[in-house]
């Protein structure tokens, strides 16, 4: 945010100047709190402005390069948080989960972007690589899948939800990657592994 305002001020531009560039931009009327006249006439002697009101080569310029601040900053986090391929690695958690509704009644696949969105709380939060997660999400759907799915989270509840009491977030995924690399056995492995003996 110090570098937009660093921005607004080398150009010499007031917050209010820029927005009513910006409404011009966007082809909308600007608040009723700015004054117009007075903006349109100093971005006029500034040349950001034409005597049209239409923005000039280098306003519109200037609001591109504004804007491009806000259309990349959510991506690149995400990237930076999740990596280059981080949609194509949500695309094959999501795939390990059934297609159906679980006994619950909720549907086992939850929306991408509420995925995209709790694995950026996750990886936040959580340092363990895309290997893990989905090694520990496919231990996790095939030990309740041989239980009929019964009290089996949502994929996105398997991520993070909310403890309501402590109003916190609790991750079964981090439970079971930290099971996963600490070379503990879940229930049904150690039920298999009795079988066998």
């Amino acid at each position: 945010m110090n570098e937009i305002f660093n921005k607004l001020i080398k150009a010499d531009l007031t917050p209010n100047s820029f927005y009513y560039l910006y409404s011009i931009s966007q082809n909308v009327a600007p608040n009723k709190y700015v004054n117009a006249a007075i903006e349109s006439k100093k971005l006029q002697n500034d040349v950001w402005l034409d005597e049209n009101n239409n923005l000039t080569p280098k306003a519109i310029t200037f609001v591109q390069e504004i804007d491009a601040y806000f259309k990349t900053s959510k991506k690149t986090t995400s990237v930076s948080k999740m990596g280059e391929n981080y949609m194509e690695k949500i695309e094959e958690y999501l795939k390990i989960f059934p297609t159906f509704k679980l006994p619950s009644g909720k549907y086992a696949r939850s929306d991408k972007k509420n995925l995209e969105n709790n694995f950026r709380w996750f990886f936040d939060n959580h340092n363990y690589s895309w290997e893990t997660v989905l090694e520990s999400t496919r231990r996790y759907v095939d030990e309740y899948e041989a239980n009929g799915f019964k009290y089996m989270r949502t994929s996105q509840y398997f991520i993070r939800k909310q403890n309501a009491a402590e109003k916190s977030f609790e991750s079964e995924l981090a439970n079971y990657c930290d099971m996963l690399n600490n070379g503990t056995e879940t229930y049904n492995d150690f039920k298999f592994k009795e079988k066998v003996v």
